[in-house]
């Protein structure tokens, strides 16, 4: 039997900025491939961690139920629109930005000061429409993290005047998978993997896998180190 190997069988990017790989996982023992499907999959979606806003503060705002003057969206709009922002970074620090600009104007995510180690990856991103002559002005704060992060599970020394975002910080929106059998000539079977990956664009979906499979390889090794 050859040993496993994977390869990546298509990569696009969508219109919406969405990148898709389909990838294959052949020579596997019956068995291993819904194992391994599973594995992947779980990890992919829980396991990969992103950078995205946590919280922001208004000038002039201390809660989401104010109104902002001058500008056609609530708090609450904003907060949903500025959720939508993708970023990409090679650090996990926390960092912070800013944004002010007076209108009449549309307000949109390329207009946001970032640190130089973050890109926005969907720079024409909506935020807001200003219809007078007002500043808007609003400071952000970027974290690390994976999977979820409510608004409620948020704790911060700077919790005045900030208002705290539920996060979804996952790079991987969705992954599928599908095993078939394989047979030789003689009637021998083993199995393969088709392994689809959708991300938000922040990470290509080769390195989404590569990253997964590290992070599988890196918990089972501490399995093998038993005292």
């Amino acid at each position: 039997m050859k040993n496993p190997y994977i390869k990546c069988l298509r990569s696009e990017k969508t219109e919406s900025g969405v990148l898709y790989g389909q990838f294959l996982i052949n020579s596997l023992r019956v068995g291993q491939g819904i194992t391994i499907g599973n594995l992947l999959r779980r990890v992919l979606l829980s396991d990969l961690g992103g950078i995205s806003i946590t919280a922001i503060r208004i000038a002039g705002i201390k809660d989401e139920f104010s109104i902002i003057p001058g500008v056609r969206e609530d708090i609450l709009e904003i907060l949903l629109n500025l959720k939508g922002i993708i970023f990409k970074s090679k650090k996990r620090n926390c960092e912070y930005g800013r944004l002010k600009i007076q209108g009449p104007t549309v307000v949109t995510a390329d207009l946001i000061q970032i640190p130089s180690n973050l890109e926005i990856i969907n720079s024409n991103h909506y935020i807001a429409t200003i219809s007078t002559a007002n500043v808007l002005e609003i400071e952000f704060k970027f974290e690390y993290g994976t999977g979820y992060k409510l608004a409620s599970q948020t704790f911060s020394d700077e919790v005045d005047n900030y208002l705290q975002l539920d996060t979804i910080f996952m790079p991987v929106q969705k992954v599928d998978f599908k095993v078939e059998n394989v047979y030789d000539n003689e009637n021998n079977i083993t199995e393969r993997v088709f392994i689809e990956v959708w991300t938000d664009g922040s990470i290509n979906p080769s390195d989404a896998v590569r990253k997964a499979s590290q992070i599988i390889v890196d918990s089972f090794s501490v399995l093998t180190k038993t005292k």
